[in-house]
C-alpha cells in the first residue's frame, strides 16, 4: 500500500446504520481489490448539508472526491472507468450519464437531449470533483444548498459543457418532481448570479427552481428572497424554458411565469365547463368571489399569496385564438368517445366498476372503451365480461384520447398528445382510496374536472382546494361490495410499505422494525394456537413492493400469503387490520370490523412527504394498537366481534352523504353534465 494520497475518495452516505450487504456498498468494496491504491472509501452516516461537505473536504487528502448515496445505483464499471479517466488527465469535474430509473445496458448510446438534461438529477452525487477546486469554490460560494453545488460549481468555474463518461449512475427515483426539495435553512440563494449562455446549465437551473418552489409549497417559508428568484429568471432567460416544466409541474410553471411577467388576472390553470380555474400570485390578498386561498408563502423579503380563482369561460383569452382547439366545444353525447382505465397493468379498481355500471345502464354510448395493457392478467377476464378494450399508452390509445370527450380514471397520469392534455380537456378522477393524509400539495398539482370524495369529512377537506370539482359520491367499487361467507373464520392483515427499505439488503430488511412488526403476529404462539383451535386462518396481503421478499416471512398452514385481489380478500374476511392502508375502509363500509396496528406512528410520517389528516385514536373506524401483544389480544379475545356504538357513530360521520345504492349513478350524472 502506497503512503501517497489516494487518487479518489468515495464519500459513501448512508442512513439508519451501515448496511454492509447493500449492493452498492459491496460493489464499492469489490472495486477496492483492483484499485486499492487509488481510492479510499469513506462511509458517513448523515444527510449531508453544504456545511457537512465543507467540513469533510478539510479532512480529505485525495486529488478527487465523489459523493455516493446508499439508495442510489452504480453502473457495473462506474468506479473503474472514473479512475482510468482521472489517471490520464487533470480535470475540474468528471461525470457519468445520470438517470432517475434503471441504468440502461447501452449507456453510451444515451442521447444528451434537452429532455435528458431536464430529467437529470443535479444533486452533488455521482460526479467526481477536483478536491482542491471544490474547496476553493466553497471559499467563494458557501451560502447555497447541497442540491445546488453541482450547477453552482460549474457556473463558478465556467464549465459550460461536459461529455459524460460511458458509465451510468442512477438516483433510482424522480420523487423531487412530485414532492420537491426543501433547502438547508442556511441557504440564502439558489445559485450564484454568474451569467452563462449554456443551455444545459440553464435547463438545470429551471429544473432546480421548479423543485424548490414545489418544496416551498410544503414549508411555506424560505430564507431565499423573491428578488433573487426574479434575478435568476431574468439573468438566465428562463421564460424560454417554461415549456419544459409545464408537462409535469404545471403549478410551478405558472409560479415561475409570475416572476417573469406578473398578471393581475392570473394564469389559466385548468379549463372547466362553465368556469375556468386560474392561479393568482400577489403580495396582498384581494377580496373576490369564487376564490380560494391555497398558500401563504413567506420569502425572506416579502410574502406571496397564491389563490385559485374561478372565472367564466367567456374570459378565456384563447377563445379568440384559432390555433387553440377548445376540447369542451363538443358536448358529451351518445356519439362521444369515453375512455376509462385503472392502472396500466391492473384493473379491478374504481374505473372498472364504474365502466361496468355505465355500459350496462347507458348502452347507447357505444364508443366507451376501457384501456389496459394486453399483458395484464386482467385483460382476458375483462374480455370475457365483454369490455371494449384498447391497449393503454399505445398510438391507438393516444389517437383515441385526442378524439375523446371524456377520460375517467382511478389514477392520474400525464396524458399529452398533439396539444391535448388533462388541463384543457375533461377528466373525472375517481381516486384509488380515501385521502386520509394531507395530500393538498398533490391535489393542487393535478388537473381534474371532478374529484370523487367519500363522505362529508373528505368532501370538506377537498372543497378547500377544489370547491367546483369535488363530488361527494363515494368510490364506485363500494357500491358492489358484498360480504361473502366462507367455511372457516378468516382474518386479514394489510400492511403498507416503507420507502426507505427499497434498496435494503436481505439482512438489513430482516433486521428492520418493519419486518419484525409484520412477522411478529405471523409467528405469535398465542395467535397461532387461537387460529388452530378455531379453525381460522390469518390471510396476509403484502404490499406489491414487498412481494419479492415474501419468502422471508413466516407463513404457515394457518398464516397464509393470499394471492386474492384486495376486493376478494376483504369481502371474505371476518376482521381486517392494517398499519395505515385506506383499503380497510372498504371493509368498514360493508360492516366488517377493522383495527389499526401502526407500530411506528411516532416516526412514520417523518419519512413521508405528507402528514396524516386522521387522528386514528379519535377518528379511526376501529381501535388502535401500538404493539403486537395488543393486536393479538384483541383477536384471541374475540373483542373485534363485539358491537361498539362509538365506532358505529364514527363510521356514520365518515361516510355521511354517500348513498350505497347510488354511488355510480351520482358520478355518471355529474360526468355526463360536464
Amino acid at each position: 500500500m502506497t503512503d501517497s494520497p489516494e487518487l479518489l475518495t468515495v464519500v459513501y452516505q448512508f442512513t439508519g446504520g451501515l448496511d454492509r450487504e447493500a449492493a452498492i456498498y459491496r460493489q464499492l468494496l469489490a472495486s477496492s481489490l483492483r484499485h486499492e491504491d487509488e481510492f479510499e472509501l469513506k462511509p458517513v452516516e448523515s444527510d449531508l448539508s453544504t456545511s457537512d461537505i465543507i467540513e469533510l473536504l478539510s479532512k480529505i487528502d485525495s486529488k478527487y472526491v465523489v459523493f455516493v448515496q446508499d439508495s442510489h445505483l452504480l453502473g457495473p464499471n462506474y468506479l473503474g472507468a472514473m479512475l482510468d479517466y482521472l489517471q490520464r488527465r487533470n480535470v475540474y469535474i468528471a461525470e457519468p450519464f445520470m438517470f432517475t430509473g434503471a441504468i440502461p445496458k447501452k449507456v453510451a448510446e444515451t442521447k444528451t437531449t434537452q429532455d435528458y438534461f431536464f430529467k437529470r438529477d443535479t444533486d452533488i452525487y455521482g460526479a467526481v470533483y477536483h478536491t482542491r477546486r471544490l474547496r476553493e469554490f466553497f471559499e467563494a460560494v458557501n451560502n447555497i444548498d447541497r442540491s445546488s453545488v453541482y450547477v453552482s460549481y460549474r457556473l463558478y468555474w465556467n464549465i459550460q459543457n461536459i461529455a459524460p463518461l460511458p458509465v451510468g449512475y442512477s438516483v433510482s427515483t424522480n420523487t423531487k418532481a412530485a414532492i420537491g426539495h426543501i433547502l438547508d435553512a442556511s441557504a440564502t440563494r439558489l445559485f450564484p448570479l454568474i451569467k452563462s449562455s449554456s443551455l444545459e446549465l440553464r435547463i438545470y437551473i429551471i429544473r432546480s427552481l421548479a423543485h424548490y418552489l414545489r418544496g416551498l409549497r410544503s414549508t411555506g417559508r424560505s430564507s431565499i428572497s423573491a428578488r433573487h428568484i426574479s434575478e435568476l429568471t431574468t439573468m438566465f432567460s428562463l421564460e424560454q424554458l417554461i415549456r419544459l416544466v409545464k408537462p409535469l409541474q404545471p403549478f410551478e410553471a405558472a409560479w415561475i411565469e409570475s416572476f417573469i411577467v406578473p398578471k393581475d388576472i392570473g394564469f389559466l390553470y385548468k379549463n372547466l365547463t362553465s368556469v375556468d380555474a386560474y392561479l393568482v400570485f400577489e403580495e396582498a390578498i384581494k377580496e373576490r368571489e369564487d376564490s380560494v386561498l391555497l398558500y401563504t408563502i413567506k420569502f425572506s423579503d416579502r410574502s406571496t399569496f397564491i389563490s385559485k380563482v374561478y372565472r367564466p369561460t367567456s374570459l378565456r383569452q384563447s377563445n379568440n385564438d384559432p390555433s387553440v382547439y377548445d376540447h369542451y366545444s363538443k358536448k358529451i353525447t351518445p356519439e362521444s368517445v369515453l375512455i376509462f382505465f385503472d392502472r396500466p397493468m391492473q384493473a379491478d379498481d374504481n374505473a372498472e366498476y364504474l365502466y361496468e355500471y355505465f355500459v350496462a345502464n347507458y348502452p347507447e354510448y357505444k364508443n366507451s372503451y376501457f384501456a389496459l395493457n394486453p399483458k395484464s392478467e386482467d385483460w382476458s377476464r375483462l374480455e370475457q365480461k365483454g369490455f371494449n378494450l384498447i391497449p393503454i399508452f399505445t398510438t391507438e390509445f393516444y389517437e383515441m384520447f385526442l378524439e375523446s370527450d371524456l377520460v375517467v380514471s382511478s389514477q392520474i397520469y400525464n396524458l399529452q398528445y398533439q396539444g391535448k392534455n388533462l388541463g384543457n380537456s375533461r377528466f373525472v378522477y375517481l381516486q384509488h382510496g380515501v385521502q386520509l393524509n394531507d395530500m393538498s400539495d398533490w391535489v393542487n398539482s393535478k388537473f381534474f374536472d371532478v374529484f370523487v370524495a367519500t363522505g362529508k369529512p373528505e368532501e370538506e377537506y377537498l372543497a378547500k382546494y377544489a370547491p367546483y370539482e369535488t363530488l361527494n359520491s363515494g368510490l364506485p367499487r363500494l357500491e358492489s361490495l358484498i360480504r361473502k361467507s366462507t367455511n372457516q373464520k378468516q382474518l386479514l392483515f394489510l400492511p403498507t410499505w416503507r420507502f426507505n427499505l427499497n434498496n435494503s439488503s436481505t439482512e438489513n430488511f430482516i433486521r428492520s422494525e418493519y419486518f419484525q412488526a409484520i412477522n411478529g403476529p405471523l409467528t405469535n404462539k398465542e395467535l397461532l394456537e387461537h387460529l388452530e383451535a378455531n379453525n381460522a386462518t390469518l390471510q396476509v396481503k403484502l404490499h406489491p413492493n414487498v412481494a419479492v421478499r415474501s419468502s422471508l416471512f413466516s407463513f404457515s398452514e394457518r398464516v397464509i400469503k393470499t394471492e386474492a385481489s384486495y376486493r376478494d380478500a376483504i369481502t371474505m374476511s371476518d376482521f381486517v387490520f392494517t398499519d395505515y392502508s385506506s383499503a380497510v375502509l372498504d371493509a368498514s363500509f360493508i360492516g366488517i370490523p377493522i383495527a389499526y396496528y401502526p407500530w411506528d406512528i411516532k416516526t412514520f410520517f417523518k419519512e413521508q412527504p405528507y402528514e396524516s389528516r386522521l387522528d386514528y385514536k379519535e377518528q379511526g373506524l376501529g381501535p388502535v394498537f401500538d404493539s403486537e401483544d395488543e393486536i393479538v389480544q384483541h383477536i384471541i379475545s374475540f373483542e373485534y366481534e363485539k358491537y361498539n356504538d362509538e365506532f358505529d357513530e364514527r363510521k356514520r360521520i365518515f361516510f355521511e352523504g354517500v348513498d350505497p345504492k347510488r354511488i355510480n349513478a351520482k358520478i355518471v350524472d355529474k360526468m355526463l353534465g360536464l
